[in-house]
Formats: C-alpha cells, sequence, structure tokens
C-alpha cells in the first residue's frame, strides 16, 4: 500500500496499491481543491456511482451494481486489497467506495432494487 508522505486525510488516492491509480485519483482530487472546488459528501459521491452504474451498459456496470447490492446486504466490502480483480472501468468508482462502505448501508430501498434489477 502506497501512503502519500504529505497528506495526512484519507481520500481518493491517499492510500493506494496502484501507485499510477492513487495518483490520478489523488491529482483529480488535488486540483479540484485547488480551483475551489469542494469535495462532494459520501452520499452524493455513492449517488452519481449509482446513477452511472444503472445508466451505463456492460459488464463492469452490470458487476458494480451487484457489488453494490451485496453491500448493502453485508454480503461485500470494497477493498483495495480487490484492485487486480476490478474492471478498469469501474476502477476509479471502486476506489471512491473504498471509503464508503458504511455509506452503502444507508441506500434507499427503491435504490437498491434498481441495483439489483440491473446486477441481473
Amino acid at each position: 500500500t502506497y501512503v502519500l508522505p504529505w497528506e495526512p486525510r484519507l481520500c481518493p488516492g491517499n492510500p493506494a496499491d496502484d501507485p499510477e491509480l492513487g495518483a490520478q485519483l489523488y491529482n483529480e482530487f488535488a486540483c479540484a481543491a485547488a480551483q475551489g472546488v469542494t469535495q462532494r459528501s459520501p452520499a452524493e459521491q455513492i449517488a452519481d456511482i449509482i446513477e452511472w452504474t444503472i445508466a451505463t451498459p456492460g459488464e463492469a456496470a452490470r458487476s458494480l451494481a451487484a457489488d453494490l447490492a451485496a453491500t448493502y446486504q453485508g454480503k461485500h466490502q470494497f477493498r483495495m486489497e480487490d484492485l487486480q480483480h476490478w474492471e478498469e472501468e469501474t476502477k476509479p468508482h471502486r476506489a471512491q467506495l473504498i471509503f464508503h462502505n458504511e455509506e452503502i448501508l444507508k441506500i434507499s430501498a427503491r435504490t437498491i432494487m434498481a441495483l439489483r434489477k440491473r446486477a441481473n
């Protein structure tokens, strides 16, 4: 696991198992902060990811929908150790979700049903 020595906060890209992905996520985060863009709340970040997951066709989004629903049910957890198993298309989303496993438990039942429908 790579940790940025100058960044005391847990944030996108810090820590990271893949230094390239971590650098990309951290740079996006740091550039946005430098431009005055405030970090979105965990609920807002999860809502954006869910919206993308439901709207995006393909196996990668379907798999992410299944993992989100399973996390809500306590059968899955987003972990950095699983990085090598993630599809490239979903890596940025899954990397954010590592920090929001607890927030996923607060998703509405209607949203979970939409994710489960998308997962099948």
